[in-house]
């Protein structure tokens, strides 16, 4: 390398280089498959060719037979192994695999189901004297999350014991008036003016029984008060603390049925014409790496973000084990249907990421030497695969295994050979 190019630090040199690569990426494909296509041969190969120096080495190890040799910033970005190393890296190459397009990349954020979730609050001023549900708690309905005491509370509950006893009283006396009046010994007005006395006692109790259901009062004592789920779900957020003043206003919990999800994303403008609601959809987490979460495209957005030119999208997603968290970033395809041209597919783990670029790496110009190249990476597809939509091509050589170790060697900055 030039005296130059060494007074750059590593990792500078390192992301110009692969920035300059990221750019081939809008070259024609025939071009880009001139720059990547690469194959190795073993090490002794290598050793035998060198000791030799025998020009052909480059295309019996694999090296790009249109290009002759790689340039030198490609010969820079490269981790050289020795056998040893890359059976410990547990590295092996394959051929990239062809995958027929049908769907519409996309991207967004797993909130709440808005139709399940609840902000609960006391429904009258009272103080906290027990917290019984604690955030991250799974509830179910019914389920006391908080107790509070409220003097609102205690003056209706004093009034409905009163009216509980005159209706008693009234009751017995409207007994009594019957069975006189049936003996001729009152008269038909005292019996009426008794009937009429029970109905307001049974009007008031009713009043007091109300007023309560409407504090949400329903069970308990005194001033005593309990604040309740109202369906089976998980505290997600708590903001009561024991002795502390609560108000109407205030959030005490907040209760989410986290078992389906939402994802909000945005549709591009160019691709809403192929976006419908009931669109099947796939979606990966970068929490679960190989697993696919299916859902389908429940609303579709009517006014255009005029910054972005796209539309909001929502999804919805079953969550039947809680694995997906509001919050996670997620990748979606949208079965659009009809097929689209066949691109490279490989499999998830042998895309890594390398500054800020996501990358796979190919076989170098000599034996146990690879390279990263940048690529699009596209949908998600079956056996833990993903489409590669530009960077790469059908049926050229790839590191499919052991990726991760290349990643990590690349990142030493150690770019000389291991073992020697």
């Amino acid at each position: 390398m030039a005296t130059t190019n060494s007074m750059i630090p590593m990792r500078t040199r390192r992301r110009l280089r692969l920035e300059r690569l990221s750019h081939a990426l809008t070259l024609p494909l025939l071009t880009l498959a001139a720059a990547v296509t690469l194959s190795a041969c073993g090490r002794d190969a290598k050793g035998d060719a060198e000791a030799k120096g025998d020009d052909t080495v480059g295309e019996a190890a694999g090296a790009p037979k249109a290009g002759g040799e790689a340039t030198e910033a490609e010969r820079a970005e490269v981790v050289r192994l020795d056998t040893a190393g890359i059976r410990l890296g547990g590295i092996q190459i394959g051929v990239a695999d062809s995958a027929m397009t049908s769907g519409l990349p996309v991207t967004g954020t797993i909130t709440y189901d808005a139709n399940r979730v609840s902000h609960i609050g006391a429904r009258t001023d009272g103080r906290i004297l027990a917290v019984r549900a604690d955030l991250g708690a799974r509830v179910r309905r019914g389920q006391m999350l908080a107790e509070l005491e409220s003097a609102d509370v205690g003056q209706i509950r004093a009034e409905e014991r009163e009216a509980t006893a005159l209706l008693r009283i009234a009751r017995e006396n409207y007994a009594r008036e019957r069975r006189l009046e049936q003996q001729g010994i009152s008269s038909r007005k005292e019996l009426l003016e008794a009937e009429a006395e029970m109905r307001r006692a049974e009007a008031a109790l009713r009043s007091a029984a109300d007023r309560l259901s409407v504090l949400g009062a329903g069970h308990g004592t005194g001033g005593h008060f309990d604040v309740s789920a109202p369906f089976g779900g998980t505290v997600v957020t708590r903001n009561a603390s024991r002795g502390a003043m609560a108000t109407t206003s205030d959030t005490l919990f907040t209760l989410a049925d986290l078992s389906e999800v939402w994802i909000e994303l945005d549709v591009f403008e160019r691709d809403l014409a192929r976006v419908r609601t009931g669109q099947p959809v796939v979606v990966t987490v970068e929490a679960y790496p190989g697993r696919t979460f299916p859902g389908r495209v429940v609303y579709l957005g009517e006014i255009l973000d005029p910054a972005k030119r796209t539309v909001r999208t929502r999804v919805e997603l079953p969550n039947p084990d809680g694995a997906l968290k509001p919050g996670m970033f997620a990748r979606g395809t949208i079965r659009v249907g009809g097929a689209g041209p066949a691109v490279a597919a490989v499999p998830q783990d042998a895309v890594q990421e390398v500054e800020g670029k996501q990358v796979v790496f190919v076989p170098g110009a000599r034996a146990g030497e690879f390279r990263p190249v940048p690529v699009e990476i596209g949908e998600p597809i079956e056996g833990r695969r993903v489409t590669i939509r530009a960077g790469l091509r059908p049926g050229e050589r790839v590191v499919t295994t052991g990726a991760f170790a290349l990643r990590s060697e690349l990142a030493k900055g150690e770019i000389g050979e291991h073992g020697h």
